[in-house]
């Protein structure tokens, strides 16, 4: 079951993780993403606003000093990334963005930050508006990560097993010292997928533990009362097309 659960999140994330022969789905989550990202990037200029990409499959490939999978190439008068084989989604990402006009050196991924000290130092980057785009997974750049201050959207591109999980990756945009008063808060999901799974997954975690934390009921059935478990419900309808 944990082989198969597995499967099913990365072929709701990008078919290519399964097949990287497959097509880049134009309407997948990725390609989604980079859309919304690009345009608010285009929108929040003159503020540096900042965004954070949640993903908890697929995160970047070391590959050595001497690959660069963000080097540019002129095809037809368009500079595009050159061509080279699907590897993981956060490359993929990154190299899409860079096409359509982010700076590389305006997104980074917070796995580049290898010690507390450059943890400390993109942070202070994201903070000052100087990296506008960062990615992550709920394990790396949750707990801990304060670079609040200009955070304007938070992207969710996958959802991850517990709800304590999702509120983590929320709280990190959703907190006192960010300057902006509205925060955007997109979650992706691809219908017919295990998408579906996941959110009834940690909707029934959601509401069982909510109960217990209220203490509003003596008795020992369940009864779904929490407004969160009813955003997971939601969620969980759009990708099961219902």
């Amino acid at each position: 079951m944990l082989a198969i659960t597995n499967e099913g999140r990365k072929l709701a994330l990008d078919q290519r993780l399964i097949n990287s022969q497959l097509p880049d789905d134009e309407n997948s989550k990725v390609n989604t993403c980079v859309k919304n990202v690009y345009e608010i990037w285009e929108k929040t200029k003159d503020k540096k606003s900042t965004q954070l990409v949640f993903c908890d499959l697929s995160t970047p490939k070391s590959l050595g000093a001497d690959d660069n999978p963000y080097e540019m190439e002129l095809v037809n008068g368009i500079w595009k990334c050159k061509e080279r084989e699907f590897t993981d989604v956060y490359t993929d990402m990154k190299r899409k963005l860079i096409e359509q006009g982010i700076p590389e050196n305006e997104i980074a991924f917070i796995h580049e930050a290898t010690s507390e000290e450059k943890k400390e130092e993109l942070f202070d980057k994201v903070r000052s508006g100087e990296i506008r785009v960062l990615m992550g997974s709920t394990f790396k750049m949750g707990a801990g990560t304060n670079v609040q201050d200009r955070i304007i959207a938070l992207h969710n591109l996958d959802c991850p097993w517990t709800s304590a999980n999702l509120i983590q990756r929320i709280g990190r945009a959703v907190r006192q010292g960010n300057m902006n008063e509205l925060v955007h808060i997109y979650n992706y999901v691809t219908q017919g997928t295990f998408d579906a799974y996941m959110y009834q997954l940690i909707e029934q975690k959601q509401t069982f533990t909510s109960q217990i934390m209220t203490s509003k009921t003596p008795i020992r059935s369940m009864e779904d009362i929490d407004e969160r478990a009813l955003d997971y419900a939601e969620i969980k309808a759009l990708a099961t097309r219902k």
